[in-house]
């Protein structure tokens, strides 16, 4: 209710009104995109597994599955080589799973 209150006094004061859009001009804006660039810039690389899972049913007795984890930004591209050559028959994969980590 304090919150409110507050809200509604400064929102009807020009005045304050004023000098809180200064502040964003003068102090959020500049720092805003110095501290942007120092999380933007900055990148992660994935945690990778591989392992060999079983299928319930198939004609193959095992695939291999790979999980990348922990990574920023948030795009990597994930390929699988076979002789140093991408491989994109047989191939499936998922797009980001729930959690997003």
């Amino acid at each position: 209710e304090l919150g409110v209150m507050n809200a509604e006094r400064m929102n009807k004061d020009q005045a304050i009104l004023q000098q809180l859009k200064a502040q964003v001009d003068t102090f959020c804006r500049p720092n805003a995109q110095v501290l942007d660039s120092s999380v933007r810039d900055k990148a992660v690389k994935p945690t990778v597994t591989l392992s060999s899972v079983k299928q319930a049913e198939g004609n193959h007795p095992a695939v291999l599955m790979c999980s990348a984890y922990d990574f920023y930004p948030k795009k990597i591209k994930v390929s699988w080589l076979r002789d140093g050559k991408v491989v994109t028959t047989d191939v499936t994969s998922t797009m980001e799973m729930a959690d997003g980590d």
